[in-house]
């Protein structure tokens, strides 16, 4: 079973070949829902790369980055995502690219 993340932490969906990484904004049972860090305006994405390992201003982020009405949010079921932060062979998963 995935660890489940905690709000302000970095997933990546994985029933989508590309696996997409999603901020977790709200946390839920069955499923989490987040905003997609492609995307995150570039100001958004600095502050959220400046704020590691600081997960007070990260959950602040999420959190203000789940109420906007400018981001499209997405809901994922706990089986369909994985902690890139926490398990990840990524060494920076903010440093672009190929996400």
């Amino acid at each position: 079973m995935t660890p489940r993340p905690t709000v302000g932490e970095i997933v990546a969906v994985t029933t989508i070949d590309s696996d997409p990484l999603l901020l977790a904004c709200h946390l839920y049972d069955d499923h989490i829902t987040g905003v997609l860090l492609a995307d995150l305006p570039t100001e958004s994405l600095r502050r959220l790369q400046a704020s590691d390992p600081d997960t007070a201003t990260r959950r602040q982020l999420a959190q203000t980055l789940g109420r906007t009405d400018d981001l499209m949010s997405f809901t994922v079921p706990h089986i369909d995502y994985t902690l890139v932060e926490r398990h990840s062979s990524r060494p920076h998963p903010f440093a672009g690219g190929d996400n």
